[in-house]
């Protein structure tokens, strides 16, 4: 193997990518180092609590609900296609334009959790590779799993369990990070708005009602006590359960967001049952939900951001951030969808938000009985195979230091570039853009006795030889290693 002195040139090139993002980060990080105002934490207090976080990489979302039962369909009608245009089945009830009683009415009886049900999905995340599983607890039709002393439209009433506890016990069985997903809207309230154009919201009555309607409607409702309403549910689930490690909120618009929902005091009320517990900023309108735009971003407003349904094309550095995904078009259980994500695209989106420094949840769409569906089981369980062995990859790495490259992605930790090579280069020789390298080593991850592979110096920067007998049909990873010295200048 052919090698030089040292591998400045590796720390070289991290300087200049973080000199050519300079101001961006300047400004973010202005923003994150302050005390915040919300928890009185420092910058290494924060950095302690999304330390775990910040290290998982990869999660599972679970979307289950009254509107699992429907499946995608409202009398006979498939909603999950109407006029060219793909709905997502959660929204049922909004799409077909259900009244909250006719809705509860007709789906209630049919949410009929088989056993076992939380223990099979804690166990499918683990097998995943997921290190936390984030599930919802109350969408936007506003059935609550948990056991509600202030509503009866919740689980304990409709079922006699309460699917909350079962789903955290499980999760806190098998070890996984605890994550539930919160709605503040909620069709079924009677006094959550219904005039569209007022609130920036959707609402099933809508679909049924002129404006004029809607707004006599709306006269006798009120946010206010929407909020307290809220706040009170909101309280039950991040007091009784044990420890809470995610709250994932969803979502706010432009006319009714951050003060409407009382905001600082909600978030305030939560870190006072679970101190260590991480939020996201959907509590205030958050236009980097489908695009990248960070001007809103704030500390104070939560801890990370959630692109959806897409990873940001360069990553978005100086900020914590989660691209949530659906694995076919939906979230939540549709009879009708079967535009699967490929195993080889989960690998290869994993890798990706990793190599820009984030985290990557894909979604799972329960029956009504809790079953997940054999396709999502099967790729979930082949990306956790391919876990298994290159993990070390993905958990607790950082963001490629370097320039991007042809032939995969990269991810760093300290004195190691793992190079994901996700096209097999002509004639096994992987071309790394590294200029006057110096000293280093390289081998196979899959390879258990880490023998060496050929390294050349050549114009092109590192040629690294591969071994075909270590090709992964999905991403063959090489571990480029500094020795300590290097590593530390």
């Amino acid at each position: 193997m052919n090698t030089t002195n040292s591998l400045r040139s590796l720390v070289f090139a991290t300087a200049l990518l973080l000199i050519w993002s300079g101001s961006r980060l300047d400004t973010i990080a202005a923003e994150n180092t302050k005390v915040n105002s919300l928890t009185g934490e420092t910058s290494a207090q924060r950095d302690a609590r999304m330390k775990w976080w910040r290290e998982a990489r990869l999660g599972m979302f679970v979307h289950w609900g009254l509107y699992s039962a429907a499946a995608g369909s409202w009398d006979g009608t498939n909603y999950s296609f109407i006029n060219g245009t793909t709905n997502i089945a959660e929204w049922i009830q909004n799409t077909a334009g259900v009244p909250a009683d006719e809705y509860a009415a007709r789906l209630c009886p049919l949410l009929k959790p088989k056993p076992g049900f939380a223990k099979a999905w804690a166990r499918l995340a683990k097998d995943m590779g997921a290190k936390y599983v984030v599930f919802t607890s109350k969408h936007h039709e506003g059935f609550a799993l948990w056991d509600s002393k202030v509503t009866d439209f919740d689980a304990m009433d409709v079922t006699g369990r309460d699917l909350f506890k079962e789903i955290v016990t499980a999760l806190h069985e098998e070890g996984l990070r605890v994550g539930i997903y919160f709605s503040v809207l909620d069709w079924h309230s009677p006094d959550f708005p219904t005039d569209t154009k007022k609130s920036g919201y959707p609402h099933p009555l809508g679909k049924r009602m002129s404006e004029q309607e809607l707004a006599a409607l709306d006269a006798g409702r009120d946010l206010n006590r929407y909020v307290d309403f809220m706040h009170k549910q909101a309280r039950e689930v991040v007091s009784n359960y044990g420890p809470i490690d995610v709250l994932w909120w969803d979502w706010s618009s432009k006319e009714i967001q951050g003060d409407s929902w009382r905001a600082a005091e909600l978030m305030a009320m939560v870190r006072k049952y679970q101190p260590q517990i991480i939020m996201n900023n959907r509590l205030y309108y958050a236009p980097n939900v489908s695009g990248d735009n960070l001007d809103i971003f704030d500390v104070t407003k939560g801890d990370f951001t959630t692109p959806e349904q897409h990873l940001p094309a360069t990553g978005l550095p100086g900020v914590d951030w989660e691209s949530c995904m659906t694995l076919n078009d939906t979230w939540g259980f549709s009879s009708h969808d079967f535009n699967w994500k490929s195993t080889e695209t989960l690998v290869h989106n994993t890798v990706d938000a990793a190599s820009k420094g984030g985290n990557y949840l894909i979604n799972a769409g329960p029956m009504a009985d809790g079953t997940i569906p054999e396709a999502i089981q099967v790729r979930f369980r082949e990306l956790g195979a391919w876990m298994k062995k290159y993990g070390e990859s993905i958990y607790a790495t950082t963001a490629n230091p370097l320039t991007e490259v042809s032939w995969g992605k990269i991810t760093a930790k300290p004195g190691k570039l793992y190079l994901h090579v996700f096209d097999w280069p002509i004639e096994n020789r992987l071309v790394l853009p590294i200029k006057h390298a110096g000293e280093v080593k390289a081998w196979m991850l899959a390879d258990e006795e880490h023998e060496p592979l050929a390294v050349q110096k050549t114009a092109d920067g590192l040629t690294i030889t591969l071994k075909p007998g270590f090709q992964n049909p999905y991403d063959s990873v090489v571990v480029l290693e500094t020795d300590a010295t290097s590593a530390k200048q």
